[in-house]
This record gives C-alpha cells, sequence and structure tokens, in this order.
C-alpha cells in the first residue's frame, strides 16, 4: 500500500475518531508493512494513529476482549489472572469466502438472524477483503449466564454461539443461494 494513500485515509479526523472509540479498554495489533508492532500495545489518543501511520503502520486491530488495564496482558499469565482482567468481549465473527457474494449473503442473513433473536446492536461492516465482520457488544449479553459471570466465559460462549448461529444460518443461506 502506497504511504501517501494510507495517510491521506488515517489523518482523516473522523477515521481516527472511530478507530480511538473502538480501542477503548481493548488490545491493539498494530500492523507494519511487513510485521505485528510489540504487545501488549493500546491507543488513546487520536493523534497517535497519524504518528503510526507516518511510521508505516497499514492497520489497526482491536481485540475481542475488553480489559481493565490491557498494558498489564503478557504471555505468561494464567487464566484466572486473565479473568481478573478481562471485563468483558464482544462476539465476532468473522464471514469470509472465496466467492463474494456468498459472503454477502450470508452477512445479510446473519444480521436478520441477529435481530430475530432480539438483539438490536449489531453491527456489520466490510472486512476489506472477501467479507464482513459483524459485531455484538459485550453490553447486549446478560451479566451471568447459570451463575457464571459472562466475562469469564471467552472463548467459550463466542465459540458456542457462534455455532449454534451456523446451524441457524445453514438452511436460510443454502435458500437464499438457490435465489442467486
Amino acid at each position: 500500500m502506497l504511504l501517501a494513500k494510507t495517510l491521506s485515509y488515517y489523518k482523516r479526523r473522523d477515521v481516527q475518531s472511530a478507530i480511538i472509540e473502538q480501542a477503548q479498554n481493548k488490545e491493539i495489533a498494530i500492523r507494519f508493512e511487513d510485521f505485528f508492532g510489540k504487545r501488549p500495545d493500546i491507543l488513546m489518543y487520536e493523534d497517535d494513529i497519524l504518528e503510526l501511520a507516518k511510521k508505516k503502520a497499514t492497520s489497526f486491530h482491536c481485540s475481542e476482549e475488553l480489559w481493565s488495564n490491557p498494558l498489564n496482558l503478557r504471555s505468561e499469565i494464567k487464566k484466572q489472572e486473565m479473568d481478573e482482567l478481562r471485563i468483558g468481549w464482544d462476539l465476532i465473527l468473522d464471514i469470509d469466502c472465496h466467492h463474494f457474494i456468498y459472503s454477502k449473503l450470508a452477512a445479510h442473513y446473519l444480521v436478520i438472524i441477529l435481530k430475530d433473536l432480539g438483539i438490536s446492536s449489531v453491527t456489520c461492516k466490510f472486512s476489506g477483503n472477501k467479507g464482513y465482520h459483524i459485531a455484538v457488544p459485550f453490553e447486549a449479553f446478560p451479566e451471568q449466564i447459570n451463575g457464571i459471570y459472562t466475562k469469564t466465559l471467552f472463548p467459550e460462549a463466542p465459540r458456542k454461539i457462534a455455532a449454534y448461529l451456523k446451524d441457524k444460518l445453514k438452511p436460510v443461506l443454502e435458500k437464499g443461494i438457490m435465489k442467486v
């Protein structure tokens, strides 16, 4: 990617503001041309985004997990410590297919299924390649499930939710593909 194109995008205040909003309480993986930056890392200020882009940062990836302090993360941390640091997690569903129209259909029907299940706070965005990212914020989930704090159910709960949604999506998607 050309540096001028990257800079023209990341110097936009609306882009910087959106990234900072999404970065709250999250670990950030900063992608440079052919490597990722150090871990753990965070973003706090809009101006940092342009400065990192000037150093050839090409993209910013937010963690699904929400942390009381992402800078306290370390590779040797135990699950109990992670559960204490974790304040929640967002459900992120990554829809990718070699045939873009199938990704588009799957994302469309998945959003409908989530809304039919009573989840109104669903976002969907083009991933920049051949798919979509669908997100449900942690606030949409109950504080506890079967007496267990939902924040401690990562990654098991998102996996189970994704499997459930996949089962609900399959017959709907098969019908939708037949119409294409």
